[in-house]
């Protein structure tokens, strides 16, 4: 029996009324999500292969399908494997296809590299200056120790504030340089990892599944923030990033905050994470500073002022840009 098969007979061991399309992919349903769900009305269509489904009558739309059942009929349980499968990753697919992993190459810390966890008084004056740029930008001790900040005495990366960042397991999976001299003199403002950002969660050591993740645009913000915390190293969060698996994986909380100038990235963001039930609540960063230009009490006062996205933010998100 086929996959499609499979799923048609999954909904039909619950469900007392749908309709199924000719091509039998296509499988037509009551809504739970409609104010006055009247489940005679099949106005909520399923796509069997793609696992996509859409109320044509309130809107209301996404790829988990595991939410949609619960929604449906809380007790049923879903075969292992139907609509989603781990992989070897940790990873898994949201659409149910196998997914296709690309071997990444190792990550190497740059030459020289040295925890100022184990030297918090560099003899070299230029790692004196990078410890002093890292508590300029509002670190404290617990941050740099928390995150294994550190410094390089090789040419390449002698005046840079590095940034490494472990997975789950403890193993490097990218880093972050930041010179400290880029505002006053030419060079590269970053050297970073040269991973693909879609298969990295920074910081992930650290994290916590079971609690609200907050979520950052960059690393030097996260010396502002609580410790569960990551960063997108951007602005976008999509669908086939690893960190937007584990958070759906996980049911994971999210605290987005994002730059002033990415109000509607974060729209965005949450927009899709509450399509698969994850609650996200959206710090109101539209002030004068960005996140790492704030004191960490004037970001605990806006995470604790925090709201919960709803549609409407998405409407007026709109209308601002009109």
């Amino acid at each position: 029996m086929n996959k499609l098969n499979k799923r048609l007979d999954f909904f039909d061991s619950f469900l007392k009324n749908y309709h199924l399309s000719k091509d039998g992919v296509n499988l037509n349903i009551w809504c739970p999500f409609c104010n006055n769900p009247n489940k005679h009305k099949l106005k909520l269509a399923i796509h069997l292969e793609k696992c996509f489904w859409h109320c044509w009558v309130c809107g209301k739309k996404g790829s988990n399908v595991p939410y949609l059942v619960s929604k449906l009929n809380k007790s049923v349980k879903i075969p292992e494997g139907l609509f989603y499968k781990r992989n070897n990753s940790n990873s898994f697919d949201l659409f149910g296809e196998e997914e296709v992993i690309e071997e990444l190459d190792p990550v190497f810390l740059p030459e020289g590299f040295e925890f100022f966890l184990d030297n918090f008084n560099p003899s070299s004056p230029d790692a004196r200056e990078v410890f002093k740029y890292a508590l300029k930008r509002g670190t404290s001790k617990h941050k740099l120790c928390m995150l294994r900040m550190g410094f390089s005495t090789s040419n390449d990366f002698r005046r840079f504030l590095i940034l490494p960042s472990y997975d789950e397991k403890g193993e490097l999976n990218y880093y972050v340089s930041r010179n400290i001299d880029v505002d006053t003199s030419c060079g590269y403002k970053y050297r970073n990892a040269t991973i693909p950002k879609k298969h990295i969660i920074f910081n992930e050591i650290n994290i916590n599944w079971n609690i609200p993740l907050t979520i950052v645009e960059g690393p030097l913000d996260l010396l502002k923030t609580n410790d569960n915390a990551t960063c997108l190293l951007g602005s976008s969060l999509t669908e086939d990033m690893l960190l937007f698996k584990k958070i759906v994986q996980n049911k994971t909380e999210v605290k987005l905050a994002l730059d002033s100038d990415a109000y509607s990235k974060a729209i965005k963001i949450a927009k899709t994470l509450s399509a698969y039930d994850i609650k996200v609540d959206i710090l109101d960063t539209r002030g004068p500073s960005d996140i790492g230009d704030m004191s960490r009490d004037q970001f605990n006062k806006i995470y604790n002022e925090s709201k919960e996205y709803t549609e409407e933010d998405s409407l007026l998100s709109k209308i601002r840009m009109l």
